[in-house]
């Protein structure tokens, strides 16, 4: 009896979980596939597969902007980081992440949600605590991944929106203003 449990335990144990192997990108009715080798490869050589140069070229990307986009590596803590993603500030993070990243075809943005979470972890714990794009995609735990590139334009925009507020509060213009510093 105890023979058969210790069996499936070494299956259970011996089953690797592969990461994502096709990146979908979609804009309105567009959409493209590329596969994740691919990118990796370019990520290695700089040289794009022609599938990788139209992708380029229809999005209006610029290959050495994607491969640096490709290439950046970032602290990512493990422990740090995984209390940080199940706070409650990183449940939202993560929820809004998941409109834009999402296993293909799934539209569930809990699922999504822990699909992120553990892409950036095992992703990160694999790479000695730091990660990129490729890490990230290659530990996800979907084979298909889809990047809403609609979503991450609107997100883009309130991004750089809430940076040009955070720095012109940091220039302390009404400050300057009340001292009569303003050279206007």
């Amino acid at each position: 009896m105890k023979f058969k449990y210790i069996i499936l335990l070494i299956l259970f144990l011996n089953q690797s979980a592969k990461g994502a192997e096709n990146l979908f990108l979609y804009k309105g009715t567009f959409s493209r596939s590329i596969r994740i080798e691919e990118l990796s490869k370019f990520k290695l050589t700089k040289k794009p597969s022609n599938k990788l140069k139209n992708l380029i070229k229809i999005t209006g990307q610029k290959e050495k902007n994607l491969h640096k986009i490709l290439s950046t590596k970032i602290e990512f803590p493990i422990k740090t980081s995984s209390k940080l993603m199940n706070s409650r500030i990183g449940e939202v993070f993560l929820s809004r992440l998941s409109k834009i990243i999402h296993p293909n075809k799934i539209s569930n943005i809990k699922l999504s949600s822990k699909a992120l979470r553990s892409g950036l972890l095992i992703g990160s714990f694999n790479n000695n605590q730091k990660i990129n794009l490729i890490d990230f995609l290659k530990a996800y735990p979907n084979k298909n991944i889809a990047f809403d590139l609609n979503a991450l334009s609107k997100t883009l925009k309130k991004v750089d929106s809430l940076k040009e507020l955070i720095e012109f509060y940091a220039d302390s213009p009404f400050k300057k203003l009340k001292d009569g510093r303003s050279s206007t």
